[in-house]
């Protein structure tokens, strides 16, 4: 075996232009797939991280009758005592480990009025302090504004400002249906505008104190949900079981944001159409190695029919091929990582700035988007390289193997 591996390495060496150009079209494919790879491993990152912390959070914790209902976000079915359920959580040693954030949270609809002026808008309330620590809204506050410090006080979109009419200092009449099914109406003054470029904020939300909208919705001193953020949002199954199986309240329910809503779906749906994506790169990058092996064998019939004649099985012959079309795809893809691993490498310091496309889409994508890469995507690409190389060199290789000695020796 051996001795086949250095005979197919020093044929690799026999025609360096070859050699090169194969190694060239392979480095280049693979480069793009790395990037691609960052690029969508980036995204899926920012468009979790934006779509479950202004909605559900990688874990949600919520009354059984609330899961059934989600989608209306309705106040009627409430977690009582949140203290005490996020204090039994955080007891867990192997639960407090993986856990960024835990806020208590009331999501609900409004609709707000101003001099004739109508839209409904999603109010999010929570502690503010640790609402700060996650949507990070007080980053985007307009200069004239401040962040919630108070009673009674709300910022809200930019643009839904803007549709309404309403200024900084503006006193808003929110008007909402409470956990008794009544409407309720309160007061609040607008001290800060927020613009973060997302139409999903910018457009249709506001935010408010957790105990204000306790007090307008009718809520006493429980919650509609507590929202959990984790350090790594793919331990969220993980983690939810966990924590499922520390509560004894049969009321409630414990769910993965990869059980809520499309979010999880849309992720899957893009991973595999980008998987498929690599895979017809790949074999573009890989197909001038199929070339360049049937050109190799015809140039070398008579060798073959000697090394055949001197003892060479089928088998061994194949083999040889096979090996130097690998090696041709192995060191193809090792610089073609290397390339791309250097592109994400700088994409990641500074970022792609898609400020100018964000305002047009509803998507909840950050702004700048940050190119990530692990090992398990290098160790992919490299893989795939050689895997796809071997399999493009399998044709020539059959050819070479089934040549008949006498007329591959009696060839010119």
């Amino acid at each position: 075996m051996f001795s086949l591996i250095r005979l197919a390495m020093r044929n690799v060496g026999r025609n360096r232009r070859r050699s090169i150009l194969a190694f060239v079209s392979v480095a280049i494919s693979l480069s793009v797939i790395v990037f691609a790879q960052g690029f969508v491993s980036g995204f899926v990152q920012s468009f979790v991280k934006n779509a479950t912390k202004n909605d559900a959070g990688h874990i949600r914790i919520a009354a059984k009758k609330f899961e059934e209902r989600s989608r209306f976000l309705p106040v009627t079915y409430t977690v009582p005592r949140p203290d005490s359920i996020i204090r039994a959580i955080e007891r867990d040693p192997a639960v407090a480990r993986e856990i960024e954030l835990v806020s208590p949270r009331i999501t609900f609809g409004v609709l707000l009025s101003n001099n004739g002026l109508n839209k409904s808008a999603l109010a999010l309330a929570g502690d503010p302090e640790k609402e700060k620590n996650l949507l990070l809204l007080q980053k985007s506050i307009l200069p004239g504004g401040r962040y919630l410090s108070g009673p009674r006080d709300l910022i809200l979109g930019s643009a839904l400002a803007k549709n309404l009419r309403y200024r900084v200092g503006d006193t808003v009449r929110m008007m909402t249906s409470g956990s008794d099914y009544a409407l309720h109406l309160k007061k609040f003054v607008i001290v800060g505008l927020f613009s973060t470029g997302m139409n999903v904020f910018d457009d249709r939300m506001l935010q408010i104190g957790l105990s204000d909208a306790q007090d307008l919705l009718r809520t006493g001193d429980a919650v509609q949900q507590i929202i959990i953020m984790l350090k790594n949002y793919r331990n969220a199954d993980m983690v939810a079981n966990r924590i499922r199986a520390g509560i004894s309240d049969t009321s409630i329910c414990v769910t993965s944001w990869t059980h809520i809503g499309d979010t999880y779906t849309t992720v899957v749906l893009v991973t595999r159409i980008y998987e498929w994506i690599y895979v017809v790169i790949a074999l573009l990058g890989a197909f001038i190695i199929s070339n360049i092996m049937m050109m190799a064998v015809l140039e070398r019939r008579k060798e073959i029919g000697i090394l055949k004649s001197m003892g060479f099985r089928r088998s061994q012959v194949l083999i040889m091929f096979l090996v130097e079309g690998m090696a041709l795809g192995f060191v193809g893809s090792l610089a073609g990582v290397a390339l791309g691993g250097a592109s994400v490498a700088i994409f990641h310091a500074y970022g792609l700035d898609l400020t100018a496309y964000m305002s047009r889409i509803s998507i909840p994508l950050d702004n700048v988007l940050y190119p990530t890469i692990g090992a398990a995507n290098i160790i992919y690409s490299v893989v795939l390289g050689t895997v796809l190389a071997a399999l493009v060199s399998v044709a020539p290789a059959r050819q070479a193997a089934g040549m008949n000695v006498v007329d591959a020796i009696k060839s010119v």
